[in-house]
């Protein structure tokens, strides 16, 4: 998932690294953490976190990270000391969207998992032919960009579903309930009385009437590989793309880009479920998930300077590479680590040097020789940043 992860870590994906919502309070300025606890004397919010603390037991949250655990989301890599990181303008418009967010605001709305809820839903009950998860934003490019992946990459690819999820289902107290039920195990009397009360806070002006990006702020391609999620529910292969994270990109001036390198990311996820890079043994192995995030990565750079891909020029494919730069993360800790931002960039830049050097240009390679390609750069792709040291 393509998350400022995040997904759940991190932007990003929630079955081969695709993450569920970014979770962005820790990054936030010691000064506007504090000037957040000053305000954070909300009647309202109180009440509903004490409701949520005595509902959302331990137990619960422990059920809800063992299915994100089960799809991918968990994940651990690398020695963050080996690395150049810093912050991202990424990261910065997350702070400035959320700067009207109160600390107990923060903690209802990560701690127990508010976040998610979007993700969650059109993980388990999403289908494009309901109009609840038809695709938005960018419905025609993401449309046109989803037929050419399709011709594009030699996998089966007739059976992934490609739909939306909307964060104005956190104002559905029928649908917040359901995500209460199956994805938390609250029994349906609870569900069914926490969800009103859910509702009533999230319809505060600043969340948008469930359209602030926060809520969506993340893409995802997912696999059941035939099995059940939760009992009595085994969801088709899709991609599931969120309102919030065009809107970002939209904001930060890639909309020209993003839909379609963030779906071509995606794509790259069920290249790995059908050629078996992911498996349902090593989903949720740590270094799987950066192996894979970046190769999705340079799958998407493939396909989007290919000629028989998008055909992007060079100025185009240097937008997309500054997309996958403000996506890097160095969380080495948090679960959904997908690369730093210059292994990113890497990955782009070799798999658009691999296209362009091809002969003849039409010449796609196959899923397999790709991975062959690809892993046989990879430790050169993931090697420590040089750092110069200080005279």
């Amino acid at each position: 998932m393509w998350s400022a992860v995040a997904a759940a870590t991190l932007i990003g994906s929630l079955a081969a690294g695709p993450a569920l919502a970014a979770h962005p309070q820790a990054a936030a300025p010691a000064a506007a953490r504090s000037a957040q606890l000053v305000r954070a004397d909300d009647a309202k919010a109180q009440a509903l976190l004490a409701r949520l603390r005595a509902t959302i037991t331990p137990e619960r949250l422990a059920r809800s990270r063992e299915l994100a655990q089960r799809h991918g989301l968990t994940r651990e890599a690398i020695n963050p000391g080996d690395y150049q990181c810093g912050p991202t303008v990424f990261r910065d418009w997350i702070r400035q969207s959320t700067a009207d967010f109160t600390s107990v605001d923060w903690m209802i709305l990560d701690n127990y998992g508010v976040l998610d809820y979007a993700a969650y839903d059109a993980m388990l009950f999403g289908s494009s032919s309901d109009p609840a998860y038809r695709l938005g934003a960018h419905a025609g490019v993401l449309d046109k960009t989803f037929r050419k992946l399709r011709g594009f990459w030699d996998i089966r690819s007739d059976d992934i579903d490609l739909m939306a999820m909307h964060g104005s289902m956190v104002l559905d107290p029928v649908r917040v309930s359901r995500v209460l039920q199956v994805a938390f195990g609250v029994p349906k009397a609870q569900a069914d009385s926490l969800a009103p009360a859910l509702v009533d806070y999230l319809s505060d002006p600043k969340f948008q009437g469930g359209n602030h990006p926060i809520f969506t702020l993340n893409a995802f391609a997912f696999t059941a590989f035939g099995r059940e999620v939760v009992p009595g529910i085994i969801p088709g292969d899709r991609i599931i793309m969120g309102d919030g994270i065009l809107r970002a990109y939209d904001e930060l001036g890639f909309g020209d880009v993003a839909p379609q390198a963030i779906l071509a990311h995606e794509f790259g996820h069920h290249v790995q479920f059908e050629i078996g890079m992911i498996t349902p043994d090593t989903i949720d192995a740590p270094e799987t998930t950066r192996r894979t995030e970046l190769h999705a990565d340079a799958s998407a750079a493939y396909f989007l300077s290919h000629p028989r891909g998008l055909s992007m020029q060079w100025k185009r494919v240097k937008q997309f590479l500054s997309v996958f730069y403000t996506i890097g993360d160095c969380s080495f800790t948090s679960p959904g680590h997908h690369g730093t931002p210059n292994q990113r960039m890497r990955a782009a830049e070799w798999a658009y040097q691999l296209q362009e050097s091809t002969r003849p240009k039409s010449l796609i390679y196959s899923t397999r020789e790709f991975q062959r390609r690809f892993d046989a750069q990879l430790p050169i792709i993931v090697a420590p940043d040089k750092v110069t040291a200080a005279a």
